[in-house]
């Protein structure tokens, strides 16, 4: 509240917060934007960090105010699963501001002053986000205006003060984590040593040849692996082998969607009620009693309000005419015009070409007015078309030929200027304008229209009726009773004539599922402790269909059991017994060679060249990504066998004929700047992801979000 104090003593008044676009910068960075919570001690939690734990009752408060925050500016907004699914993220990711860095700020002193704040908002430096606010479309931004703005509408509206406030210590959250980036970047520094090895890895080129023989060429069945040997395998590399949890699951769905006997109960309902609504005497009355799902709106509609594909038939109907039934989107819709009367003012399509002035000066009015000259020539010689001469508009309008849409004396696209004289052009004649976004070719691209209407719409949605749900209902219990004593599921559904699905590596913080559309009802079944291996659930309702599920697979997290990873360790193990076969196959090899060729002859292989070859580049050709081999390629001495190399998919024996090594630079400054670029990019985003790994993070939302 300190900024709220100081900002009054200098304008005299409270703030609201600054339009819409502020709240899009708070949710758009929410991982800085909110406090810590006020609870703490809930036995129900949706996760632990740093050993905290989140309370359900914090995280569902912080949740919900976002969420009203939302539906209060955006009223025609519908909050449906998807966008609470963003926003629980959002406040998910606060949390994490709140035990994570929030902490680092603290240990180094981070914070922001109650001069630097107003300097931000009100001061010589305003934030980006309330500049844009309070620039005019085509201007610069206005001071007086965000002042007086200010100064005439907060202080009567606590909700708007309050969020303001939030606002506030969102501005101040994003402007500490830039002082922390700033700190971490500071910090990476690169020597003139490591910018002559970045030099050498892009730059040097090595050329030779190597021999290789691949794992691949031994046959699978020629090798055999005991379970013991999976077992040390897994042993000895836990941490290479370690797993997150996850579970896989195999499932059948039963639709419920509307069939075409419900589209047909639909249709009739529509021809049914079309005459009744037709010599209703009260629409606003009929509307409201058939529960339409196009409530009753009594205001008259300019031009422009309907969808265009039926718009121009309703505004060529007379009070009391009617149209429809219409289908559109699953949906009958019958329309009836109640009133029609005449507007006070036009409404038109226009289109224009912009060209901007640049500045104020009487060179840059010049300019504009030499550049338009320009494009009217062109037009008339037919060098250029209107949508061409349009593409450039700084608007944007040039995406869509310069087109306006419908304007009216009340328009915010178009100034007062070019309404009133677009206003008195024919249709379709070029006119010419100034106002405060430049100059403008205009066209009006419609007929001038004054005729409003009230319209009463009665429409309702096709929808699954009582028989569709039970007949879905009954499959899918018919389909469980059977399953749930089956040794094989896939088998049950393939009886049934059904089609069974699979999903794999399903985590506890997923939010899709192949194939599943409602998937947090999903990960609470597979994840509660009831849930085991095998087990088959209850009848899932979701929307548009019941769905029965098999746990297939559970994977705890840690060390995985070898039937979990059964193919990768027989993989693992079976490459080392090959290698150790070849292995021995070149050492013998080795004793009788002098040059590649020989060896590749005694191998029983070929001698591959590597033509030029860049330390940076890890990928070598007939070998593929292969570090071992690149390392060893670079690090032996010319003319000489190297070591035999245990790689990735085979065998290899490398040979360095030569290294071409370009003129290094006068000064190494510029290299090591960009050297230095480089690492900060990389620090920045790798100390954040330590901060996170480190602080243990258990993210149990999907139990109750």
């Amino acid at each position: 509240m300190a900024i709220i104090q100081k900002i009054q003593q200098k304008t005299g008044c409270l703030f609201l917060l600054i339009l819409c676009a502020l709240l899009i910068f708070v949710i758009s960075d929410l991982i800085r934007t909110e406090r810590g919570g006020i609870f703490g001690n809930n036995s129900l939690n949706v996760g632990e960090i740093r050993g905290e734990k989140v309370s359900y009752e914090e995280f569902n408060v912080r949740l919900n105010n976002m969420l009203d925050q939302l539906a209060q500016n955006n009223p025609d907004m519908k909050i449906d699963e998807n966008v609470k699914s963003q926003y629980s993220e959002q406040a998910w990711n606060s949390f994490l501001q709140d035990k994570i860095f929030k902490v680092e700020y603290e240990k180094l002193g981070i914070q922001v002053s109650s001069d630097e704040l107003a300097d931000m908002t009100i001061g010589d430096h305003p934030d980006e986000q309330i500049v844009k606010a309070f620039t005019p479309e085509g201007g610069q931004f206005d001071k007086n205006r965000l002042i007086k703005f200010l100064q005439e509408d907060i202080a009567a509206d606590e909700n708007k003060n309050r969020q303001w406030i939030q606002f506030e210590e969102g501005l101040i959250q994003n402007t500490m984590g830039k002082k922390y980036a700033a700190i971490v970047k500071g910090a990476a520094y690169t020597t003139k040593i490591e910018a002559k090895n970045q030099f050498a890895d892009n730059n040097d080129k090595a050329m030779g040849s190597f021999v290789g023989i691949q794992y691949a060429t031994i046959p699978d069945a020629s090798i055999k692996i005991s379970e013991d040997e999976l077992k040390t395998e897994l042993e000895k590399n836990k941490a290479k082998y370690k797993q997150e949890a996850s579970r896989d699951i195999e499932f059948v769905s039963f639709s419920i969607l509307p069939t075409s006997e419900d589209s047909a109960v639909t249709k009739t309902w529509a021809y049914e009620n079309y005459e009744k609504l037709k010599i209703a005497k009260y629409d606003s009355v009929f509307i409201n009693i058939m529960n339409s799902e196009n409530p009753w709106d009594g205001a008259f509609k300019r031009v422009g309000s309907f969808d265009n594909t039926i718009e121009p038939q309703l505004f060529a109907l007379d009070s009391g005419q009617m149209l429809g039934p219409l289908y559109k989107d699953g949906k009958y819709s019958i329309y009836k015009i109640s009133k029609v009367r005449k507007d006070t003012a036009a409404i038109f399509k226009a289109s224009h070409i912009l060209v901007p002035l640049n500045g104020r000066t009487a060179a840059d009015s010049i300019n504009a007015q030499n550049r338009l000259n320009s494009i009217l020539g062109e037009m008339k010689s037919g060098k250029l078309t209107f949508d061409q001469a349009a593409l450039p508009n700084a608007d944007g309008s040039g995406q869509v030929q310069g087109d306006l849409g419908y304007i009216s004396p009340s328009s915010t696209s178009v100034s007062k200027k070019f309404y009133e004289t677009a206003l008195r052009a024919p249709e379709g004649q070029l006119f010419v304008v100034a106002d405060e976004s430049g100059l403008h070719i205009g066209k009006v691209t419609s007929p001038k229209s004054t005729k409003i209407i009230q319209v009463a719409i009665l429409s309702q949605s096709i929808t699954s009726g009582r028989n569709t749900i039970r007949n879905a209902s009954e499959k899918a219990n018919d389909f469980l009773t059977v399953a749930r004593n089956a040794k094989d599921f896939g088998k049950v559904a393939e009886s049934k004539g059904l089609s069974k699905r699979v999903a794999f590596g399903i985590k506890e913080t997923d939010m899709t599922i192949s194939g599943v559309t409602e998937p947090k009802q999903v990960i609470r079944w597979l994840y509660d402790k009831e849930t085991e291996e095998g087990t088959v659930s209850d009848m899932m309702s979701f929307e548009g269909s019941f769905m029965v599920i098999r746990c297939s697979k559970v994977k705890e997290e840690g060390t995985p059991k070898v039937s979990d990873i059964k193919t990768e360790l027989e993989l693992a193990v079976r490459n080392r017994k090959k290698a150790e076969k070849l292995e021995k196959k070149f050492r013998k090899a080795l004793e009788k060679s002098k040059t590649m060729e020989q060896l590749a002859s005694n191998v029983g292989s070929v001698q591959m060249l590597i033509p030029e070859q860049l330390f940076g580049n890890d990928n070598i050709p007939g070998v593929g990504y292969d570090l071992k081999v690149l390392g060893t390629f670079f690090g032996i001495s010319k003319n000489k066998f190297s070591p035999v190399i245990r790689g990735e998919n085979g065998i290899y024996v490398v040979w360095l004929s030569n290294i071409n090594k370009p003129q290094r630079p006068a000064k190494w400054t510029d290299l090591q700047k960009g050297s230095l670029e480089q690492l900060r990019m990389e620090a920045d985003a790798g100390v954040m992801d330590a901060l996170r790994k480190n602080a243990k993070i258990k993210d149990e939302r999907y139990k109750y979000f």
